[in-house]
C-alpha cells in the first residue's frame, strides 16, 4: 500500500481510509479521505465535557467519554443536553418539557435518575452534538 503512506504520515487529523460495518459486512472498498474532526470540535459555541459517571450510558456515552456541547438556551424533547440546576449542579441527560412549566431530566440507564423540576431552577447550557472515547 505504497499510496497509503503519504496520508498516514501527514500530521494532524487521522485519515479516514473507507467505511466499515458494524452489522452485516460491506464490501471493502478503499475511499481515502481526511476526517474533518476539526469541523466537530471548532464551530463556534462549541466546548468539551468530560463525563463522570455511567448514568447515559444506554445513549452510548461512557464514563470517561468526552463530549462536544453546542452552546444553546434551547433545546428539544429528546435531545441530550447539558443542564445548570440551580446555578450549582450541573448535569448530563435527556429533557423532555411538561406541562405546569417543568422540565423532566432523565437519563437512558435507570428509571430512578429522573428529575421533574419547575423551568425556573434549569438553565440549558448546551446540546449534545458528537463525543469521542478513546480506548487505551
Amino acid at each position: 500500500m505504497p499510496a497509503l503512506q503519504p496520508l498516514l504520515d501527514t500530521p494532524g487529523l487521522p485519515p479516514q481510509l473507507g467505511r466499515i460495518a458494524a452489522g452485516f459486512p460491506l464490501e471493502a472498498i478503499e475511499d481515502h479521505q481526511r476526517i474533518q474532526l476539526l469541523d466537530l470540535l471548532s464551530e463556534p459555541g462549541r466546548y468539551a465535557l468530560r463525563v463522570g459517571d455511567d448514568s447515559m450510558m444506554a445513549a452510548g456515552i461512557f464514563n470517561g467519554d468526552i463530549v462536544i456541547i453546542q452552546s444553546q438556551q434551547r433545546a428539544r424533547n429528546g435531545d441530550i443536553v447539558a443542564a445548570l440546576i440551580d446555578n450549582e449542579q450541573l448535569t448530563l441527560k435527556r429533557i423532555r418539557y411538561l406541562e405546569d412549566d417543568r422540565i423532566r431530566l432523565f437519563s437512558d440507564s435507570s428509571t430512578l435518575d429522573i428529575r421533574d423540576l419547575k423551568r425556573t431552577r434549569v438553565l440549558i447550557q448546551g446540546k449534545v452534538v458528537g463525543q469521542l472515547r478513546h480506548y487505551p
